[in-house]
């Protein structure tokens, strides 16, 4: 018996998202890249803190989510009305900044069991000031993210003024992740960033056009 038309194309529309293969698994939480804003709302269970639009994107927020043992704000980003990238920014506030650096290695073995080894990983030393060793060491010597320890002297006041960033990076067929902890003006960024694979180029694109244009 044939499937009525209506069916059908709920079915196509549903494959076109990745909904309709009941083991498709999630790229970010429990959403899946090139859902729509009510779609991925309807995956959180509370309402957003915030709907804001930056650089033609649509940026739905979520605050005080609790992940890894941190807490942490979330922000999903739509381009054209689809989910092309996502990410959780730390929302911690210590008075102790190495305590930032524990907090970056805290979550790198959930990041290591669910994607595996970073596909890259880097410590950037931009200045060398408050450290004992000068630059060409460190960057020979202490060029990985793994290699800076929370117990080091003023690591994080050195991320906290712009003189160091630590990252990694992992690929999956879908999905780039990029965990990374940067700083200026004394302050301190810890962000995992989430991006889909089939969409970049697409969001590069629209939101530098003159790059997009020279790719």
């Amino acid at each position: 018996m044939r499937k009525p038309l209506t069916a059908v194309l709920i079915l196509y529309i549903a494959a076109g998202l990745g909904l309709a293969r009941s083991d498709a698994q999630p790229d970010f939480r429990k959403a899946i890249w090139g859902m729509t804003q009510a779609q991925v709302m309807e995956t959180e269970a509370g309402r957003p803190s915030q709907v804001s639009q930056t650089d033609g994107e649509t940026v739905v927020r979520y605050d005080s989510v609790r992940e890894g043992g941190l807490d942490w704000h979330v922000l999903y980003f739509f381009l054209n009305g689809k989910l092309v990238r996502a990410k959780y920014i730390s929302n911690a506030a210590h008075a102790e900044k190495n305590d930032f650096i524990a907090d970056f290695h805290a979550v790198e073995p959930a990041l290591m069991e669910k994607f595996g080894k970073p596909a890259a990983e880097r410590a950037v030393w931009d200045n060398d000031r408050f450290q004992l060793e000068r630059l060409p060491y460190l960057d020979q010597d202490r060029a990985l993210a793994s290699s800076i320890l929370a117990s080091d002297p003023n690591v994080g006041l050195s991320v906290s003024l712009g003189y160091l960033r630590l990252y990694t990076q992992r690929l999956t067929p879908r999905t780039k992740i990029l965990h990374v902890l940067t700083g200026a003006d004394s302050k301190i960024l810890h962000q995992i960033e989430y991006r889909s694979v089939q969409f970049e180029a697409q969001e590069n694109a629209a939101i530098h056009p003159q790059h997009g244009r020279a790719e």
